[in-house]
């Protein structure tokens, strides 16, 4: 006996065809606000849907202000004569509308060159407010100067709408001083790209909008010439080969420096960073610096600590930022604090720091005295969250001995009401680290401890959870209010750093 499904039957009763492309039959508008929201690889894959979607996607993408073609699963298994088509195919079925933003990101580009050539000055054409191409290749750190896009000297010489500009793995040398096209940035990201010393400062220097600047891997800068009277962030990740950084920028507020710390062994009297503050004059040790918000200093992901070349880079890099409101510092860089607190050269005043993190890149006896250091050479009076991201690797063991960390002179952190620590698994280094934090903080409101991403099974995690839990308990803690949390990275709901991303993870990722 033949069993037919209740949509077969309910298919005879009504004279519907059980095949009936139920898709077909929405409104052009509800099929274009569905597909505006897909992925462009996904919303490709839906022409398999419906007869009408599979011509229906184009025209969605291209209908959109924002040409975005930065989606790497699509670019994975497709020839570069595809790509090209289907970019070119958005791009022409557009037709004269309006182009707000472009991104494209490709890697290899290879034969797709003048393609990219081509689509960049079709979005400038249409008045593109935002501009980002990427072809920089992913776990390459550098590229060869001869696999760089070469933009030609024409692409920005017109005026235009341009706001936003980004590029990854494209040469700027034919690209000619006070470009009209490039006059009207405020935001300006070069990664992997062969721009100098003297072509970055004329870049700078005609684009007196800049707000933002980031330069990412771009080895030839050696001697960096920042100036720009509306510059508010920079950005300095893995310019290796930079020595020495001069920014005169006045309304500076927030500064992010990674990298192996500028400094010269050749000259022990140079400054490897100067900056320029709102009196307008030279900057010298503690002096009139920019009114930062926000700085971020990390020597994490380019190998071992050198003293010798290192120490007097960080102290100066330390002192220009030490004024800020929120601060992140590695432990590399901590090394150093060690170094001035036994040799008694140099104090380092936090006065106005409210949030602290330290990214920790090892967990050890060493690192708990760094870690103590920090506090007892800058005693910050003001300080009210601080986060300490932990090694993601375990490099020690579950215990609940009750050891402390002594210091030379007690501290008191009187303002601290939030800690977050992250990777927090229970060690005896993390347990001498959190009572040194507990026993020292009578305001503390809120302890979040976020244990790492689950490893094994789930029992084993929840195992760990309850370990975590039974030694946070049995800690004295100086606030006995303190609401404290252990909790998966899934579960934390809690408030973040300002400094989420974390550079030395790119770099971990590209070695």
């Amino acid at each position: 006996m033949e069993i037919e499904s209740s949509t077969k039957k309910r298919a005879k009763a009504t004279g519907e065809s059980s095949s009936e492309d139920r898709l077909s039959g929405l409104p052009d508008d509800v099929l274009h606000s569905i597909l505006g929201g897909l992925s462009l690889k996904s919303a490709v894959r839906t022409g398999a849907l419906s007869t009408r979607w599979a011509r229906l996607w184009i025209h969605a993408i291209a209908a959109s202000a924002v040409l975005d073609f930065t989606d790497r699963d699509f670019v994975r298994g497709q020839s570069p004569a595809q790509i090209a088509a289907t970019v070119a195919r958005c791009i022409a079925i557009h037709g004269a509308a309006p182009i707000d933003v472009f991104r494209v990101a490709l890697s290899p580009v290879g034969a797709l060159g003048q393609d990219v050539l081509e689509w960049i000055a079709a979005a400038l054409g249409r008045g593109a407010r935002e501009v980002r191409v990427d072809l920089a290749r992913p776990g390459i750190l550098h590229n060869d100067d001869a696999s760089l896009l070469q933009l030609p000297d024409d692409l920005f010489q017109v005026e235009n709408s341009l706001a936003v500009l980004s590029l990854g793995r494209c040469s700027l040398r034919a690209v000619r001083p006070g470009a009209a096209g490039l006059a009207g940035l405020t935001s300006l990201s070069l990664d992997r790209v062969d721009v100098t010393d003297d072509a970055l400062r004329d870049v700078v220097s005609g684009c007196r909008l800049l707000e933002f600047l980031s330069l990412r891997s771009c080895h030839l800068l050696r001697s960096v010439r920042v100036n720009g009277e509306r510059l508010r962030g920079l950005e300095i990740v893995c310019c290796l080969a930079m020595r020495d950084l001069h920014v005169a920028a006045p309304a500076l507020e927030s500064f992010a420096l990674h990298g192996d710390i500028l400094y010269s062994r050749d000259d022990y009297l140079t400054e490897p960073i100067v900056f320029v503050g709102k009196g307008n004059s030279r900057s010298t040790w503690n002096a009139d610096t920019p009114e930062l918000r926000d700085a971020y200093l990390s020597h994490l992901g380019f190998g071992e600590y050198d003293p010798v070349i290192h120490d007097f880079a960080y102290s100066c890099a330390l002192l220009k930022v030490a004024h800020a409101r929120i601060l992140t510092l590695c432990s590399k860089g901590l090394l150093h604090i060690d170094v001035e607190r036994n040799c008694l050269e140099l104090d380092v005043d936090t006065p106005n720091l409210e949030e602290l993190q330290l990214l920790m890149g090892s967990m050890g006896d060493d690192d708990l005295a760094l870690f103590a250091g920090f506090f007892e050479l800058t005693v910050p009076p003001l300080l009210e969250r601080l986060f300490v991201q932990l090694p993601a690797a375990c490099n020690g063991t579950t215990t609940g001995e009750d050891e402390d960390i002594v210091l030379d002179e007690e501290i008191v952190l009187d303002h601290l009401t939030f800690v977050k620590m992250m990777n927090f698994r229970g060690t005896t280094h993390e347990l001498m680290l959190l009572r040194f934090v507990l026993r020292r903080a009578p305001v503390l409101e809120q302890l979040v401890l976020v244990t790492p991403e689950e490893e094994g099974t789930p029992t084993n995690h929840g195992k760990l959870l309850k370990i975590v839990q039974e030694h946070v308990s049995q800690i004295r803690k100086a606030s006995p209010d303190a609401h404290i949390t252990v909790c998966r990275p899934q579960e934390d709901d809690s408030r973040s750093p300002a400094h989420t991303k974390y550079y030395h993870d790119d770099q971990e990722n590209s070695s």
